[in-house]
């Protein structure tokens, strides 16, 4: 039954109100062609109106062409003869999508999950409809313990708490460091832009540090108790970049002389594809302050929001906390998915495809930059889905949106910036796109750039 507001005793007739909003129902969308309306007497009854009144609303609606009445079978939209009215108007076509992280149709792991639900269903009890305890299923979290070997984690199940992915783990932890007096949260001048807004949110300030390793490393000198600094060690967003085995060994050792917290952002950790091992932080001696931000399910199924997160034990409980007010648990069913995907192998057997795939669509791309755009600088990432082009003297948001105007959708380099400035650079992503559509996307540029 549908729900129309209605304005009595005014001057405008009621039948008319009610046409008028099926109308606006109509031109958005919210009522499809073909969509069969209540029958008049229906329809009075809902509204506690007279059946004339809906009788006299739908005629004006036949016959200013909104709906068609079929004989017995009753009255339904019409098609429209003009596009649907949208909230969003789309001002150019992307050909070539080179700006997001969601996976393309062939990074998703659709049969291997779509087949662990099928089995979930028809096998599972009610076991599966009923809430997990807040910090996760014991089993998941136990499998992620083991999981974490792989990049060297040394943890135990009691520090691990599962998320809803690596967003909600990093907006957790910037409020349980705020309800444990953390007051300040220094960011790299470029980094994932979420993190901003996060720390806003709680009302806690927020510092730049460069980005380059020495100059990062004297900055993080000046960090004390009641702060901490969020970083995306391994396979950077947006630059790509990678910190030194040297230089993650000094700032772990800051934070422990100077007692401030470290927030690792690890989430395109596992996609490493270049010779040289890339550790962990929270694997490392001295990580003892150090929150692991983690999310496997980012290229495999983002969609069910699956990610955890490893805490120092003087943390966790302010993380439940936080985590018991605002999201609540996981969900069950998406937990005993990702259980058994961990279990039956498919992600160990997934992360083995996955670099390869990125690392084909990586060589793809910065084959493609050096041979056409030869005047600028491209350094291959040793992971990740992220590189980072420097564009100077050419303001990286000028380039986007020329690119934007052929069909490819880049990242300008100041959505990443903090403090907000203009930025010379822009980010690619190989996440949508295979390797044959990635360099016919720079000869676009190529022609749209003309350097």
């Amino acid at each position: 039954m549908l729900e129309i507001p209605l304005h009595r005793g005014t001057a405008t007739p009621l039948y008319r109100q009610i046409a008028e909003h099926l109308k606006v129902m109509i031109d958005r969308g919210a009522l499809a062609a073909g969509f069969r309306l209540p029958g008049t007497r229906e329809m009075a009854r809902a509204l506690s109106v007279s059946r004339t009144t809906t009788a006299e609303a739908y005629s004006l609606l036949v016959s200013e062409g909104y709906v068609v009445e079929k004989g017995r079978s009753g009255s339904f939209v019409a098609p429209r003869p003009f596009p649907v009215l949208t909230a969003r108007a789309v001002s150019d076509e992307i050909l070539w999508d080179l700006a997001s992280e969601r996976p393309s149709p062939g990074l998703l792991a659709k049969s291997s999950v779509g087949r662990l639900l099928r089995s979930l269903l028809s096998k599972g009890g009610p076991e599966l409809f009923v809430p997990a305890p807040m910090e996760g299923l014991a089993a998941l979290r136990q499998a992620l313990v083991h999981h974490g070997v792989l990049r060297g984690i040394p943890v135990q199940s009691e520090q691990l708490v599962v998320t809803g992915g690596g967003i909600e783990g990093l907006s957790t932890a910037l409020a349980a460091l705020k309800a444990q007096g953390v007051s300040r949260v220094w960011v790299e001048d470029l980094t994932f832009p979420d993190v901003f807004a996060m720390a806003q949110a709680e009302t806690m300030e927020v510092r730049s540090l460069p980005l380059e390793e020495a100059a990062l490393l004297a900055g993080m000198g000046q960090l004390g108790e009641g702060e901490a600094v969020y970083l995306i060690p391994s396979f950077h967003n947006p630059t790509g970049r990678t910190l030194s085995f040297e230089a993650r060994q000094a700032l772990l050792a800051l934070g422990r002389k100077r007692r401030f917290w470290i927030i690792e952002d690890d989430t395109y950790g596992e996609f490493r594809y270049g010779s040289t091992s890339v550790p962990a932080l929270k694997s490392l001696d001295e990580a003892d302050r150090v929150i692991y931000i983690g999310s496997f399910s980012q290229l495999f199924f983002p969609g069910l929001r699956v990610g955890y997160a490893l805490l120092p034990p003087s943390l966790r409980e302010s993380f439940l906390a936080v985590k018991t007010k605002r999201q609540g648990p996981v969900s069950t069913l998406a937990q005993r998915a990702a259980l058994a995907f961990i279990g039956g192998g498919d992600l160990d057997s997934g992360l083995v495809r996955l670099r390869s795939i990125l690392s084909r669509r990586m060589d793809a791309l910065v084959s493609a930059l050096r041979r056409d755009l030869p005047g600028l600088p491209v350094c291959k990432p040793q992971g990740g889905i992220y590189l980072w082009l420097p564009t100077a003297p050419f303001d990286g948001k000028a380039l986007a949106a020329s690119a934007r105007s052929r069909g490819v959708a880049l990242a300008a380099g100041e959505s990443f910036a903090w403090p907000p400035r203009s930025v010379e650079g822009v980010r690619f992503s190989v996440s949508r796109l295979d390797g044959v559509a990635i360099t016919g996307a720079v000869r676009v540029l190529k022609e749209a750039w003309r350097f």
